[in-house]
């Protein structure tokens, strides 16, 4: 059982969760003594996470002369051995029918039209159709992402489809008292809500932005990650919240979990996600969360977070100021770490590779 894993992904973004999904997969099951071969490395990537993998151990196979731009939408171009595993890094299939596809669907918001626009957007989705529809198995990282599937997919086979969570790093973990080299003194004058990651619209920055507002003037809004503010952005907080905001348009992990470590609570008000890995990333440092009960969001903090109905400023200032009764913060960290022990790459890995042998056996055992 040879497995070919596609990383045109990291050609896609330079960061992200589907490429720190992906780099962890890959780590994974190369160590995990079947056989492995990779397609489309970049030894000169920008990729962040791509950049951490050292090619020169395993057997890279290029599959094209044409650009990863182009390559990105297209079915898989070179031939695989008969009964071999296909799985794509980003809705990529092999159109062989000797060949065993397994797909990872991560979220439809093209579907939901909140990301990309015409054209773009159509084209993912064709591609993400197609995708389907030959995938003999389809991993999703939520079960929120499976109903989704169902829904825009109607006709897709229940039976083929599994559901596999993302892990939360060991990056992250508790009790971190000493900042990082290089990370500005200032950015951490308590107290402060922390906001992690993407800012474009049904992110909810602007009722992230609007909470604080609410709330008492020692509270500040620390966002990481995202880039540059926008001019929109950058007008909103001069205007809401004047000097009280810091902005990290970039962090590493480890400047990430001291910054998790030293929040009063991380604020993701997101009203879609596919899986959405900081509020696991906060409980398992210990920072309380406040977030919307959206999508895939309730199944990663389960009780153990303060879940608004409703993705208004107000609902999560009122949440945030729950949280200033020290025994009931206490108690919700707790919480958190407990339900962010549900979450490690070790039971991802194991479940994928388990998904590869069902899913072979299924296709190939009685040819």
């Amino acid at each position: 059982m040879r497995i070919y894993l596609d990383n045109i992904v990291f050609s896609i973004q330079q960061a992200g969760g589907v490429s720190a999904y992906w780099l962890e997969l890959l780590n994974g099951v190369c160590h995990s003594g079947l056989p492995v071969y990779l397609l489309n490395a970049n030894h000169a990537s920008a990729n962040v996470f791509e950049r951490q993998i050292a090619y020169q151990r395993w057997p890279c196979i290029r599959e094209s002369m044409l650009p990863r731009s182009v390559l990105r939408y297209l079915p898989l171009r070179c031939r695989l051995p008969a009964r071999a595993i296909f799985h794509g890094g980003y809705l990529r299939v092999s159109p062989q029918k000797d060949v065993l596809n397994i797909l990872t669907v991560h979220d439809f918001a093209h579907e939901r039209k909140l990301s990309s626009p015409f054209p773009r957007g159509l084209v993912n989705i064709r591609q993400k159709a197609y995708g389907i529809r030959k995938a003999d198995g389809i991993i999703c990282i939520s079960d929120s992402t499976r109903q989704e599937l169902l829904h825009f997919y109607p006709q897709t086979d229940p039976a083929k489809i599994t559901v596999i969570h993302h892990g939360i790093s060991d990056d992250f973990f508790p009790h971190v008292l000493t900042a990082p080299p290089g990370l500005a003194a200032h950015l951490t004058q308590q107290p402060f809500v922390l906001y992690v990651g993407g800012r474009n619209h049904y992110k909810n920055f602007r009722a992230a932005v609007e909470a604080v507002a609410l709330l008492p003037q020692p509270y500040r809004l620390v966002a990481v990650g995202g880039g540059p503010l926008t001019k929109t952005e950058t007008a909103l907080l001069q205007h809401r919240l004047p000097g009280r905001h810091q902005v990290l348009p970039v962090a590493t992990n480890q400047e990430l979990n001291y910054l998790y470590n030293q929040a009063f609570c991380l604020l993701y008000p997101s009203v879609y996600e596919g899986f959405g890995f900081p509020p696991g990333e906060a409980m398992k440092a210990g920072c309380p969360v406040v977030g919307c009960n959206r999508t895939s969001v309730p199944e990663v903090v389960g009780d153990a977070g303060l879940l608004t109905a409703n993705p208004h400023a107000e609902a999560f200032a009122l949440s945030i100021r729950r949280l200033e009764s020290r025994p009931f913060r206490q108690h919700i960290i707790q919480k958190g770490y407990q339900q962010a022990s549900l979450f490690s790459w070790k039971k991802t890995i194991t479940a994928t590779i388990r998904f590869y042998h069902h899913c072979w056996n299924h296709k190939f055992s009685e040819t």
